[in-house]
């Protein structure tokens, strides 16, 4: 199987639609195939994006700790290794006897893709972490929700299970740090902050 490259960011709304889509278009294009080969391809594409998008995920934080001392960027990092650090065993398990096709040559394509991205501007290494990783982590939640609708894979509906509400959690530490960044750069933040300097 060959892996599914990098995806550039595209808008926030539109990202569960364009998973379910692709998704649902490779499980329906194995429809006619015998039931046993169907059943393989599906189960192995899926553990494979999951490791895609699992080491995108691991790419950005990774990045971003070592790039940004900023406390808030810091602080959304911590709680993102915390989320890969809880499920790694599962993880693990769940790839245990599978099939990977993400090799080396692969991570350093998404490595270096996620490094060009993030600090391609260092006035926008914010923006573009929170870009990034709101991208993965919707196309990751799409993904997940797929899974357990579907009820094909005992054991990687349960790495969803579990995977699933933490991912949720880590959605609103993303749209936190949006709101506090856009709360520190509005016009009011800034007349406040004029005014206390001119006391």
């Amino acid at each position: 199987m060959q892996s599914h490259g990098i995806r550039i960011a595209a808008s926030s709304s539109t990202m569960k639609n364009v998973v379910h889509i692709i998704v649902s278009t490779i499980l329906l294009a194995s429809s006619c195939q015998p039931a046993s080969v169907r059943e393989n391809e599906n189960e192995m594409f899926v553990v494979n994006e999951l490791f895609l998008l699992r080491t995108e995920g691991l790419a950005l934080y990774q990045i971003a700790m070592s790039a940004n001392p900023t406390a808030d960027v810091q602080s959304a990092c911590e709680n993102l290794k915390n989320y890969y650090a809880t499920t790694q065993e599962e993880f693990i398990y769940l790839c245990d006897g599978r099939s990977i096709a993400i090799g080396a040559e692969d991570y350093d394509v998404i490595w270096r893709h996620v490094e060009g991205q993030l600090l391609k501007d260092s006035a926008q290494f914010e923006t573009a972490f929170i870009e990034l990783s709101t991208d993965n982590l919707l196309r990751s939640i799409a993904l997940h929700e797929l899974i357990l609708q579907r009820q094909d894979w005992e054991d990687i509906m349960y790495y969803a299970f579990k995977s699933l509400p933490e991912l949720y959690k880590q959605q609103g530490v993303l749209q936190q740090l949006k709101e506090s960044r856009y709360t520190r750069k509005s016009p009011e933040t800034m007349e406040i902050e004029t005014a206390q300097l001119t006391l």
